[in-house]
């Protein structure tokens, strides 16, 4: 009983800290971009900087932070849900926005932003790509579920009344 309170307990504190993820900016910088004296100086300003003074492209540490908390607010939402969609049938599609926000949050780390990895028709092309993939994959490794779940559609359309709903994987 106190393990399962301890663990409901943790993905409480666990989804309040990833909701405050986008305000840690705040919290950790001043707004001309200085540090407040309690924050440790771990030389990450420094080793994003570039020779032109930018910190991984961004115009100070405070907005790379933000840009970045963002991105992995978002990219964590996503894998979360992927996680929670054990049973479901458009679990391998949320791989779409896991895997594109990732691809951003790699490009914010690495400066790629003003590269030609950043233009939107690169990022069509992936969406494009992996959804065709996971669809593919998807259709081949799920025929028998798939001509079920239809199957019971169709005999619904026939008598006019709503499928049955199962414990199975449902659409």
């Amino acid at each position: 009983m106190k393990k399962e309170i301890l663990k409901e307990l943790f993905k409480a504190v666990a989804i309040i800290a990833l909701s405050s993820l986008p305000y840690i900016h705040d919290v950790i910088t001043i707004r001309g971009g200085a540090f407040p004296a309690w924050v440790p100086d771990w030389g990450i300003e420094e080793f994003l900087t570039n020779s032109e003074g930018y910190i991984a492209g961004f115009s100070s540490y405070r907005v790379f932070i933000y840009t970045f908390l963002i991105h992995l607010f978002a990219h964590l939402g996503y894998v979360g849900w992927f996680f929670d969609a054990k049973d479901k049938l458009y679990r391998p599609f949320l791989l779409v926005p896991v895997s594109l926000s990732l691809y951003q949050i790699i490009l914010i780390l690495f400066d790629f932003r003003s590269s030609d990895l950043n233009e939107p028709h690169i990022k069509i092309v992936l969406t494009i790509a992996i959804s065709s993939l996971l669809a593919i994959n998807f259709f081949f490794n799920n025929k028998k579920i798939l001509s079920e779940h239809f199957l019971k559609h169709k005999n619904s359309l026939k008598t006019n009344k709503k499928p049955l709903q199962t414990k199975e994987k449902n659409i």
